[in-house]
């Protein structure tokens, strides 16, 4: 599996626990936070459980929307059970010894209370355009492995983005955002820098992300590679 797809995994796995809604099927791993519609998901799905996976979904009552890393085999069998896809992602990877430095910047602080978890999910939602809950963002302030963080643009918390570490010890940048009104002020940069700047503290030599096709390029630029897709279907 693509390290930058294998990182994403664990990352759900782990928001999942900390929430208390990961659950472990066989052949599958879903989120199924109550009444939420992020992080709901199903992956790390194994293809010989591809046949029986909408009963699951049925039985289970389970997330609707499944990720999957780009392979031809595994996609067409999806497509045959009548699943159809719906985005597609790149997963991309920085070693970072192969890269410069990055400060931190003194208008991105650190989320580390239930306000600061609320303002998390407020932009969060704004940015992304689809609600994102309160009571999903606090619990992961007690995460030892996952860092949140806020910017400020003229006083005002604007942008957002997650640092995780894994269990190979590489970081994993998440979730990094602003509001609509201010984007193409560089804010997404800045954040992407900032959280850079603590992936080098954790002491990792890869970092790891998912990109929109918008988004590529600008990884690109800071140094990240493309490593494959993980691509998304709809049951």
């Amino acid at each position: 599996m693509i390290l930058a797809v294998q990182h994403q995994f664990e990352f759900w796995r782990h928001i999942g626990q900390v929430g208390g809604y990961f659950h472990q099927y066989k052949g599958f791993s879903s989120l199924s936070p109550e009444d939420a519609t992020w992080p709901s998901k199903i992956f790390n799905l194994e293809e010989q459980h591809i046949q029986g996976l909408k009963e699951s979904v049925t039985k289970y009552q389970l997330a609707k929307s499944l990720a999957v890393e780009e392979n031809v085999g595994i996609e067409e069998l999806l497509k045959v059970q009548g699943l159809t896809q719906t985005s597609s992602v790149e997963a991309m990877t920085m070693h970072m010894k192969e890269e410069p430095k990055y400060a931190g910047s003194s208008d991105i602080e650190k989320v580390r209370d239930v306000l600061g978890a609320q303002t998390f999910a407020r932009i969060a939602s704004e940015a992304f355009r689809y609600t994102i809950y309160e009571g999903t963002i606090s619990p992961l302030i007690q995460s030892d492995k996952i860092q949140l963080f806020l910017g400020k643009h003229k006083g005002d918390y604007v942008s957002c983005g997650i640092v995780f570490q894994d269990s190979n010890g590489d970081s994993g940048l998440h979730m990094i955002g602003a509001k609509k009104e201010y984007r193409g002020l560089g804010l997404g940069k800045k954040m992407t820098e900032h959280l850079l700047s603590i992936a080098l503290r954790n002491d990792s030599e890869y970092i790891h992300l998912v990109a929109s096709k918008l988004g590529a390029p600008i990884y690109k630029k800071l140094g990240f590679q493309h490593q494959g897709n993980l691509k998304s279907y709809t049951i």
